[in-house]
């Protein structure tokens, strides 16, 4: 007699940014292997590997890992994660101060991002409205960037590739820009690029600003040291919290 076939359990949640139900199965032993090789590669190589296992467990269809935010992507790995192997996460820090190592569980389940009250993704420029969408992981991917990069680009000491890779990000993120006469909306990708290249400095900070609020997955750590020092540690995106 052939072996049976084994079922899993389904689970569904709700990502916290687009407000989309999603249902998932937890990932194979099979599939686990292919985030542990992941792990080792190159931040696009690791999220070609969140995007590859996501894809194959979510029951949802016509699901594209690709079209999340990365926040709902972070997420829903999270939980992924926690119905698959632990929601208890164990982690060590080296403190600063002391030099002793600290240990530290995490139930996945408690965390949840953060939203800026207040937060429009129209932007005011000169006499125009500037309508913006959040990034994509697809949209990510095509200008280069990984999980954690929106943050690395928005300082002010950016090297000219990073540059280059917000304006092309900001582009592909571009709705239209309007007024009371008119909308904009039908223009390139490079016609965005220039768009943006032409806002002055302190319209520009507008935009900055809109990404830098932008939801984040975020926890504290605290704890005291052996010099009797409150200590906090903050955690911020899956590299951290895995």
């Amino acid at each position: 007699m052939a072996l049976p076939k084994l079922t899993q359990p389904e689970f569904e949640i709700t990502l916290p940014v687009i407000k989309k139900k999603v249902k998932f199965r937890p990932f194979l032993v099979s599939e686990e292997k292919v985030l542990l090789v992941g792990k080792e590669g190159s931040p696009a190589e690791q999220m070609n590997a969140i995007v590859q296992i996501l894809e194959s467990v979510v029951l949802t269809k016509n699901f594209s890992a690709r079209d999340l935010t990365s926040v709902d992507l972070e997420y829903l790995f999270m939980h992924l994660r926690a119905k698959s192997v632990n929601n208890i996460v164990k982690l060590k820090y080296k403190d600063n101060e002391d030099e002793s190592v600290y240990d530290f569980e995490l139930d996945i389940n408690e965390i949840e991002p953060t939203f800026t009250e207040g937060r429009s993704n129209v932007i005011k420029i000169e006499n125009y409205n500037v309508e913006v969408r959040e990034p994509t992981i697809g949209i990510m991917e095509k200008v280069g960037l990984g999980l954690d990069s929106t943050e690395d680009i928005t300082e002010d000491n950016v090297s000219q590739s990073q540059m280059e890779a917000l304006f092309n990000l900001l582009a592909h993120c571009l709705v239209k820009v309007y007024d009371d006469k008119q909308v904009y909306d039908d223009f390139t990708i490079e016609e965005a690029v220039n768009f943006f290249k032409d806002v002055s400095i302190k319209d520009f900070e507008k935009v900055q600003e809109y990404f830098d609020s932008a939801p984040k997955l975020t926890h504290e750590l605290e704890y005291t040291n052996k010099k009797g020092n409150n200590r906090k540690i903050v955690l911020r995106g899956l590299q951290d919290f895995f």
